[in-house]
């Protein structure tokens, strides 16, 4: 159906970076191309369609999954477990660039099952990115500062990095992240 290998895009960044935001509107931008797949990962904790759309499961119900090896990618973060469904690999395998939020924790572990990945990297100023916590309601105050000002582990060697701030207007992260993924 398409002409190129399909590509698996991860992206990731800080907590508060807007990275969902970003990707939502990349995925407006890109909605008549079917090229783009972009994925609800699954998580357990419910869904709040303004910050962070999603597929939501109880701790039993995705430790069963993962027993069924229903994810190709899983991992836990902030007391929550994340999955990303194994239909990603039939959306790669057919050509398609699938794009989807991960944590950097599972990027050496997507290299080693993917032959074809690009790591988008969506930061802001850790001020911006305690403001959009603060905003969700979701954490502790106390929590905050420290989301943000995590150790995270260097990148995979020789992967291509695709790097987007989000500083300042919403429509100007989502403009370079969109042409981004159109280069590729």
């Amino acid at each position: 159906m398409f002409n190129s290998a399909g590509i698996l895009v991860l992206v990731v960044g800080p907590s508060g970076a807007g990275k969902d935001s970003v990707m939502r509107g990349a995925a407006q931008n890109l909605a008549g191309n079917p090229r783009f797949v972009f994925p609800r990962r699954v998580v357990t904790r419910q869904a709040d369609i303004d910050t962070e759309d999603h597929d939501s499961m109880s701790d039993v119900e995705f430790v069963s999954a993962v027993g069924r090896g229903e994810f190709v990618l899983s991992w836990q973060a902030h007391a929550n477990h994340y999955g990303i469904p194994k239909d990603v690999a039939e959306q790669i395998a057919s050509g398609r660039v699938v794009v989807i939020n991960v944590s950097r924790h599972v990027l050496h572990v997507a290299a080693e099952r993917f032959s074809s990945i690009v790591i988008a990297e969506i930061t802001a100023a850790p001020d911006i990115c305690c403001a959009r916590i603060k905003a969700r309601g979701r954490e502790q105050a106390h929590n905050v500062a420290s989301r943000t000002l995590r150790q995270t582990p260097p990148f995979p060697l020789g992967i291509e990095i695709i790097r987007v701030e989000n500083n300042g207007a919403l429509e100007d992260a989502i403009a370079c992240f969109t042409d981004a993924l159109i280069m590729l």
